[in-house]
C-alpha cells in the first residue's frame, strides 16, 4: 500500500513537471500556426480581390462593348434605311423613264410611219411628174402660185418632220443612257445595302451571343450599373455645382458693382450740396449717367456659339467611333433598365488629344473619379465639357481657340489600347446632343 502511494505521488509529480513544458510547446506551435494562417488568409483575400476586380473589369468591358455594338447597329440601321430610300426613289424614277422611253418609241414609230407614207406618195407623184413639170403644167398663174406654195410647204414639212424624228431619237438615246446610269446606281446601292444588312446581322448575332453569356450575371450587372450611375451622377453634380458657383460669382460681382456706383453717386450728390451751400446758391444737379451692369457671361467671347449647331469641328485629333450615345437609352443586357448619358462617349486612337471646338475660356479644371481630369470651357452662355483627360495642356483661366489642345486622353473602358473622351455641350443646366452640333 505504501509502495502504491509512493508510485502515485511519483506519477503526479511527473505530470506536474511535464505539463508546463507541453503547454509552452503547444503555445509556440499555435503562434506559428496563427502567423502562417494569417499570411495564407491575406494572400487568399488579395487573390480574391484581384479576381473580383478583374471580373468586374471584364464585365464592364463586355457591357461597354455591347453598348458600342448597339450604337453601331443603330447607325447601320439608319444607313440601311437611307440606302433603301434612295433605292426606292431611283426605282420610281426608273419606272418613269421606262414609261417615257416607251412613249418616245411609240411617237418615233408614228412619225416614221407618217413620214414614210408621205415619202412614198411623193415618189409615186415624182414618177408621173417632177416638181418643175407639176409647176409649169398649171393652167393659170393663180394655180401655178398655189402649186409653188404647195411644193415649198411640202419641202418645209419634210424638213420639220426630219428634225422632229431626229429630236425624238436624240431624246430617246438620252433617256436610255439615263436609264443605264440609274440601273447602275441602283445595283451599287443594293450591293451596299446588302453589305450593311450582313454587317447588321453579324452585329445582332454578336450582341445576342454576349447577352446569352451575361444572362446569369444580373446581380453583378446591377451592382456595376449602380457604380457607373454613381460615377456619372457625381460628374453631373460637380459640373452643376460649378455652374451654380459661376452664376453666384457673376451675381456677386454685379451686386458689388451696383453698390459701388450707388456709393459714388451718393458721394457726388453730397459734394454738390456742400458746394451749393458754400456758394450761397443752389447748383443744378448734373444728369447722372445710366449705370451699366457688369457684362453678363453671354457677352463674353463665344456668344455666337448657338449659331454653330451642325458646324463645330471634332473635339478629337484622330477619327473616332461613338461608344455611347447621348440621352436615355436601353441597357444592352438588362431589358427593363434605362441609362441616361448627358453627353457622348467617343473612342479613338491611343495617345489622341482632346481639342476645343470653339473659342472660349477654361472656366474649371478638376479631377473626378472614373473620368480622371475634367475640363470645362465656357463659350458665352454655353459650356463644353471634356472628361477623361489623362495629361492636361490647359489650366483654369486660359483663353482657347478652336483646335487648342485640351489634353491627352485616358484609356477606353471598352478597349484599354484605345483612348476615350466623354464630351458634353450645355447651356447652363440644359444638356444637348453633341452629335447634332458636330460636323459629319
Amino acid at each position: 500500500m505504501r509502495f502504491c502511494c509512493r508510485l502515485l505521488c511519483l506519477i503526479m509529480a511527473s505530470l506536474m513537471f511535464l505539463s508546463p513544458l507541453d503547454a509552452v510547446a503547444k503555445k509556440k506551435r499555435t503562434s506559428a500556426d496563427v502567423r502562417r494562417q494569417r499570411q495564407k488568409t491575406e494572400q487568399a483575400l488579395a487573390k480574391t480581390s484581384g479576381e473580383l476586380t478583374a471580373a468586374e473589369t471584364e464585365l464592364s468591358r463586355k457591357v461597354a462593348a455591347m453598348t458600342q455594338l448597339q450604337v453601331k447597329i443603330d447607325a447601320a440601321s439608319a444607313r440601311v434605311r437611307h440606302l433603301q430610300a434612295r433605292i426606292d426613289s431611283i426605282e420610281t424614277e426608273t419606272r418613269a423613264v421606262v414609261d417615257s422611253i416607251g412613249s418616245k418609241e411609240k411617237e418615233l414609230a408614228t412619225l416614221r410611219g407618217l413620214y414614210a407614207q408621205a415619202v412614198r406618195a411623193a415618189r409615186r407623184n415624182r414618177r408621173q411628174m417632177n416638181s418643175m413639170t407639176f409647176l409649169f403644167s398649171a393652167t393659170n398663174f393663180k394655180q401655178a402660185y398655189r402649186r409653188m406654195r404647195y411644193v415649198e410647204e411640202y419641202s418645209a414639212w419634210r424638213g420639220r418632220k426630219t428634225d422632229e424624228i431626229h429630236d425624238v431619237m436624240k431624246s430617246l438615246e438620252e433617256q436610255k443612257g439615263r436609264l443605264q446610269v440609274m440601273q447602275s446606281q441602283s445595283a451599287a446601292l443594293k450591293s451596299s445595302a446588302e453589305h450593311e444588312r450582313r454587317s447588321l446581322k453579324q452585329a445582332h448575332d454578336s450582341v445576342s451571343a454576349m447577352a446569352v453569356s451575361l444572362k446569369g450575371e444580373t446581380r453583378r450587372l446591377n451592382t456595376l450599373l449602380k457604380k457607373q450611375e454613381s460615377t456619372l451622377r457625381s460628374l453631373d453634380d460637380e459640373i452643376t455645382r460649378l455652374i451654380a458657383a459661376e452664376e453666384a460669382e457673376r451675381r456677386r460681382k454685379e451686386e458689388a458693382e451696383r453698390r459701388r456706383r450707388e456709393a459714388e453717386e451718393t458721394a457726388r450728390r453730397k459734394s454738390e450740396q456742400k458746394q451749393a451751400s458754400a456758394g450761397g446758391k443752389k447748383t443744378s444737379a448734373k444728369p447722372v449717367a445710366e449705370s451699366k451692369p457688369t457684362a453678363p457671361i453671354s457677352s463674353q467671347p463665344g456668344g455666337g456659339f448657338a449659331s454653330q449647331k451642325g458646324r463645330l469641328p471634332s473635339p478629337l485629333s484622330h477619327t473616332h467611333v461613338v461608344s455611347r450615345k447621348f440621352g436615355v437609352q436601353r441597357h444592352p443586357v438588362l431589358s427593363k433598365v434605362e441609362i441616361n448619358n448627358p453627353g457622348v462617349d467617343l473612342e479613338t486612337a491611343s495617345g489622341a488629344t482632346a481639342r476645343a471646338v470653339y473659342p472660349g475660356e477654361v472656366s474649371a479644371v478638376f479631377k473626378q473619379g472614373g473620368y480622371d481630369h475634367v475640363v470645362l470651357v465656357r463659350h458665352g452662355d454655353y459650356l463644353t465639357v471634356y472628361a477623361n483627360i489623362k495629361a492636361l495642356s490647359v489650366k483654369k483661366g486660359d483663353k482657347v481657340k478652336a483646335g487648342t489642345v485640351i489634353g491627352t486622353l485616358g484609356a477606353s473602358d471598352v478597349n484599354p489600347s484605345r483612348g476615350m473622351l466623354h464630351f458634353e455641350i450645355r447651356k447652363e443646366k440644359a444638356k444637348f446632343d453633341p452629335l447634332q452640333w458636330l460636323r459629319d
